[in-house]
């Protein structure tokens, strides 16, 4: 059986799905969809697989799993290799995970790219309307998928609201972003891996949290901490980090090729 990863290099749940595949030792061919210049997220060749329109999405066989954490837990269960989580250490891994997947993560890159350049908010701003046009053009083109396409845009307004306005809570994540700091380096003093004393889902998760911390440039978090450094140093060691393609900075030549897309609507 082969498997399809829709995927986007640098998406922060992405790398999340390249990585538990990676770690597992499982093949797949690796689908590149341009979120960022093309939106091809929007195609309707896509939506056809991902009706939810965001990154990634795996397909096997009938199954079509479309988001990080069901891929994770998918993965793991139907796929031979190392047991990313053991019955032993399911509660302490639960735990991991839904803390991880109640931080928004994207709430705090945006928030500080915004604080650091003002032109970013400008760029987002554009790259916010063009989502929202492709999505009203996607309705009226295909109306099989106006259902789909009108959550997204909720979902996009609920964005709009939390990055650009005033309203955002850019603080409020910097503040959740230092206690999941805390949590880790308290975990860590008591076993070697995020959850345990062996490599599972948890250490996936913090994996690529902590590479996007590097990438906003927050690594002092990291390197305050001992036993959280020490950690990270172990994990961007493993041979699955270069695999899987994770990524703590964004090349700058596609960074300018995206800025300029999104200010001039290309």
């Amino acid at each position: 059986m082969t498997l399809e990863l829709y995927s986007n290099d640098s998406s922060y749940y992405s790398m999340i799905a390249r990585l538990v595949l990676v770690e597992k030792g499982v093949r797949y061919n690796l689908n590149q969809i341009d979120i960022h210049i093309k939106m091809e997220q929007f195609n309707p060749e896509y939506v056809r697989i991902q009706p939810n329109m965001t990154v990634p999405a795996l397909v096997s066989g009938n199954d079509v799993l479309d988001g990080s954490e069901k891929i994770l837990r998918y993965v793991n269960e139907h796929f031979t290799g190392v047991n990313l989580y053991p019955e032993e250490d399911q509660v302490a891994i639960d735990d991991s995970l839904k803390r991880h997947y109640a931080f928004s993560i994207e709430d705090l890159t945006m928030g500080n790219a915004m604080r650091k350049s003002p032109i970013a908010k400008f760029a987002l701003g554009r790259g916010l309307d063009r989502g929202t046009a492709k999505c009203l053009e996607l309705m009226k083109k295909h109306p099989e998928f106006t259902v789909a396409c009108q959550k997204k845009l909720e979902l996009e307004k609920e964005r709009r609201k939390l990055i650009l306005s005033s309203e955002n809570n850019y603080e409020q994540m910097l503040k959740e972003a230092t206690e999941i700091c805390d949590f880790l380096e308290s975990s860590l003093a008591k076993h070697e891996y995020a959850a345990s004393n062996s490599y599972s889902l948890a250490d996936i998760v913090w994996t690529v949290f902590i590479a996007r911390l590097f990438m906003i440039k927050f690594d002092n978090m990291i390197t305050s901490r001992k036993n959280l450094n020490n950690y990270w140093q172990r994990m961007s060691s493993r041979e699955s980090f270069v695999l899987a393609n994770i990524r703590m900075s964004m090349p700058k030549k596609l960074l300018l090729r995206i800025m300029l897309a999104l200010i001039f609507k290309i």
